[in-house]
């Protein structure tokens, strides 16, 4: 049934009923809600469209207390809230009331009574309203904010208080969800939803330049636009097109006795900086007024610091800083004076100063003040991002202060009076943190480094993080995961000091790292590590040794004395890290890390130096490397290859290579051409099924290459033919076949040979691949050559395509001269087959003549007869025996057998169960 069928059913019953006595007042009943006496009862609905047509009338205009009644009927009849489907009529009563209200002063507290019932869940008659009327109701909240055009100061708090009430999870009806007279309430999150997609934020934005002077509609205004941010990123990109921060910014310092407006205003900023887009933000940030503002709200509540809010206040600010920083390091914060202010504070109380704002500043072992400490050490590094403010860093000694941290623990307590110290938790999370710090501004201010004589200080920090003196670490802060009750933290973050030191491959200070030990330090504490066979790597041991083997790596690459110190204690070392399982290293995720950080140590620290070299070979390092190549994948594949090929200049190292078998027992050879094979599966080289080149005038270039287009290249970049190079295995593989040959090779399968054909070939393939791209490259440009040029290119292009025909001949030739070695083999097993068969037939005809011997007598004597004659043929003639005195019998009196005797004997033994009973 319709509802229009239902509307004229009760306006006919209404009818009906009799005459209401003029001394009676009419009982008036919300449509929202049931009655106790019936509850089948219905009532007739609001009816907006004779209201808004009573309003426009001219005639009603003198009607005012008619009015003001119908205003009244209209907020007690929607007391549980609006139904969806009248948002079109109830936003053109609120937009007639809005020009009374600015009329006629009667009208303003029905208008706010009616706001008011906005505050309650929209009502669905259905279920499908919500999405049904989704677009309307954007409409109708995106006209609502428009009302804030009335320049009435309790009209304007209504409808942001209504709005704030809307999305609050504590507005719940009193009324049960069953007692709605069959309507059903909107959700708080679809109404919050549909806010955020209108144009609320824009509105609100705009409105507060119409509220400057009023702080407490101002404070509404940044509460609404707080949840609409933190909720929707749309949003905030919509305030930042009005330039929201500016706005913000401006009025950030205006006298409050509450507080609440600035940190209303800090919490806002923090969701436009953390969800806005960056190029927007950077645009409004980049101003002096803008900084200076924030600069100015900071030191305010710096100086009030005497409080927990003020201090968690003036925490946020600073984060709301760092934010800004983060987004836009070149931000004036030097124009404006607060960078250095703020590294001012960085290096207190590290550092003394007279300075005024510092003067009268204490610090106590509070968290808020703990954390104010780490936000300071977090902004230099942000600082640190604009190379402007490398030099105002170096000339504030916030490296000392920073350097004032790094000592054993526990510290040795200071006698002296008025000296502030943190506990010990908490100096050992700032400790962290300085590490973490010095480790990105070190390498920006080298000079330090020999004036404060920071190698000397590092290297006794990290020999207390190595000894086996114990210390109970708390492992609390971010920095210590993984470190409690252990100095695992600290060694972690004194490397990766290290690290960024010596990455900066200033020669300085390799020379003063090494002279103070650094190398057999760092080898002998990496042996120890291990030597633990069923030890299990976590991602701290992992950071570390990985750490640890880079600093050797980058100290040994260029200078051989290095290599010689690295010695022996360290290739034993490389050796146990390469020897080490994949599922002991954090589960084998980290494995890959491990790998490359160990190859490469030997790459900078074995390779090169002949001493080291011999010993890692004798020490059979090349055979763990070699079955590293087998199990790895191709990206570490490649890396293995460069490292093992650069061994083969000892000529030690060939032998190993030669006799090396893998787990399937298969020679270096064998698997270097299956590289080969599986680098052109990879690349779509044109090949038949048997290996053998399909394209002679490409011999080496596969499809990727080919898809690659030609165009003329400058002449500093690399074709994608030298780019093929670098990609892929190919040209190790050749060098590798260059060292040990390509004939005589162990190990070697028939689809090796024709492999190893085309390998033998690459050098010129590859020659004349480069040679088209010229030519190619040339008729792109323009460029013609000349006759004798051109006779060259011809000569060099012809050969290649020969060279290509004469690899084609021979693979064609190997392959026919295997198919004729197996087919020789066939017919081979074929004979043997035969022969098999003769003899199985032979015995089994010796067999039938035993049996018919055995079971027949006449048969026996038959073949008895047979085999004295066989005797008697086989003698020679018989010779005059009268001549010798004695003359020996040959045959074998009473023999029983009537077969000759083979050329073996079968010798059944007695039974040892019968040996055992005597």
């Amino acid at each position: 049934m319709s509802i229009l069928t239902i509307q004229q059913q009760s306006i006919t019953q209404n009818t009906i009923l009799q005459k209401i006595p003029q001394n009676r007042l009419p009982l008036i009943h919300a449509l929202t809600s049931k009655t106790i006496d019936n509850d089948d009862q219905k009532f007739e609905p609001f009816q907006f469209e004779k209201t808004i047509k009573f309003f426009h009338d001219p005639h009603t205009s003198h009607l005012v207390d008619r009015r003001v009644r119908l205003c009244h009927k209209l907020y007690r009849h929607h007391q549980n809230g609006y139904v969806l489907k009248d948002l079109h009529n109830l936003m053109k009563i609120f937009n007639i009331l809005a020009d009374l209200c600015q009329q006629q002063a009667l009208f303003i507290d029905p208008f706010i009574n009616i706001l008011k019932n906005c505050s309650k869940p929209f009502l669905l008659d259905k279920s499908t309203d919500a999405e049904i009327y989704s677009f309307a109701l954007i409409s109708f909240y995106s006209d609502f904010g428009y009302l804030l055009r009335i320049p009435n100061k309790r009209i304007q708090q209504c409808i942001l208080e209504t709005l704030y009430k809307s999305i609050q999870s504590t507005n719940k009806s009193s009324i049960d969800e069953n007692n709605y007279d069959n309507l059903r309430p909107t959700t708080i999150n679809y109404l919050l939803r549909i806010q955020c997609n209108s144009d609320l934020c824009e509105t609100l934005v705009k409105a507060l330049s119409m509220v400057e002077n009023d702080l407490s509609l101002r404070i509404h205004i940044i509460k609404l636009l707080q949840i609409y941010s933190s909720k929707s990123s749309i949003c905030v990109a919509r305030m930042l097109i009005h330039d929201c921060i500016n706005r913000l910014v401006s009025r950030i310092n205006d006298t409050d006795p509450t507080g609440e407006h600035l940190f209303r205003t800090v919490e806002l900023l923090w969701n436009l900086l953390e969800y806005g887009p960056d190029e927007q933000i950077c645009d409004q940030l980049n101003s002096r007024v803008t900084i200076s503002l924030l600069k100015e709200a900071f030191f305010g509540q710096v100086t009030q610091s005497h409080g927990q809010y003020h201090r968690q206040l003036r925490n946020d600010i600073l984060v709301v800083c760092s934010l800004i920083l983060n987004i836009n390091p070149n931000a004036p914060v030097i124009e404006t004076g607060f960078a250095k202010q703020l590294l001012l504070f960085a290096s207190y109380p590290e550092l003394r100063s007279n300075n005024p704002l510092v003067k009268s500043f204490k610090l106590t072992t509070c968290d808020e003040d703990f954390e104010f400490k780490k936000l300071l050490f977090n902004i230099v590094i942000i600082l640190n991002r604009n190379p402007m403010m490398h030099e105002l860093i170096t000339s504030s000694r916030v490296l000392h202060a920073f350097l004032s941290y790094i000592e054993p623990l526990p510290r040795k307590k200071d006698h002296q009076i008025n000296i502030f110290e943190w506990k010990l938790s908490q100096f050992e999370d700032l400790q962290l943190h300085a590490l973490t710090a010095l480790s990105i501004l070190l390498p920006y201010s080298l000079n330090e480094y020999f004036e404060y004589g920071i190698g000397t200080r590092l290297l006794v920090f990290y020999e207390w993080t190595i000894n086996n003196e114990e210390y109970k670490s708390e492992g609390n802060s971010y920095f210590g995961k993984g470190g409690r009750n252990t100095k695992r933290s600290q060694l972690k973050y004194i490397l990766r000091l290290f690290r960024s030191l010596v990455s900066t491959r200033d020669e300085r200070i390799h020379i003063d790292l090494c002279d103070q030990g650094i190398i057999p330090s760092i080898t002998g504490y990496l042996k120890v590590m291990t030597q633990q066979k069923s030890m299990h790597i976590d991602y701290i041991d992992l950071d570390i040794i990985c750490d640890g083997l880079f600093i050797l790596s980058c100290l040994g690459e260029l200078d051989v004395h290095r290599k010689e110190i690295f010695g022996s204690e360290g290739i034993e070392m490389l050796i146990q890290i390469l020897l080490i399982e994949s599922p002991y290293v954090c589960g084998g995720l980290g494995y890959h890390r491990l790998l490359v950080a160990a190859i490469d140590c030997v790459w900078c620290c074995v390779v090169g130096s002949v001493i080291n070299e011999d010993e890692f070979i004798q020490k059979q390092g090349v055979f763990a490397l070699l079955d590293l190549i087998e199990t790895n994948p191709k990206s570490l594949q490649n890396i293995i290859l460069g490292c093992v090929l650069d061994l083969t200049e000892n000529i030690k190292c060939l032998h190993f290579i030669m006799t090396w078998q893998g787990h399937k027992q298969e020679y270096f050879t064998h698997v270097l051409c299956e590289l080969w094979r599986d680098e052109e599966r990879e690349t779509y080289v044109a090949r038949t099924e048997k290996g053998v080149i399909n394209d002679y005038t490409k011999p080496l270039m596969g499809l990727l290459q080919q898809s690659v287009p030609l165009t003329s290249l400058k002449h500093f970049e690399p074709s994608r033919s030298v780019l093929d190079l670098i990609d892929n295995m190919r040209s190790k593989i050749y060098g590798f076949f260059c060292k040990l040959g390509f004939s005589e090779l162990p190990g070697l399968h028939e689809e090796d040979f024709i492999t190893i054909c085309i390998i033998e070939n690459f050098l010129d393939f590859k020659i004349g691949e480069i040679w088209q791209e010229i030519l190619s490259e040339l008729d792109m440009e323009g460029v013609k050559l000349i006759a004798p040029d051109n006779e060259a290119t011809d000569t060099i292009l012809r050969a290649t395509e020969e060279r290509a025909l004469a690899v084609v001949a021979t693979q064609t030739y190997i392959l026919e001269q295997h198919h004729k070695y197996d087919l020789q083999l066939e017919k081979e097993f074929y004979n043997e087959l035969i022969r098999n068969h003769i003899f199985q037939e032979k015995r089994l005809e010796q067999w039938k003549s035993f049996v018919a011997r055995t079971s027949k007598y006449p048969l026996l004597m038959v073949a008895k007869d047979s085999q004295n004659q066989a005797i008697r043929q086989s003698r020679p003639e018989e010779k005059d025996y009268s001549g010798y005195h004695t003359v020996h019998n040959l045959e074998i009196p009473n023999l029983s057998i009537t077969a000759f005797t083979g050329p073996f004997l079968q010798i059944e033994s007695t039974p040892v169960e019968i040996l055992k009973r005597k």
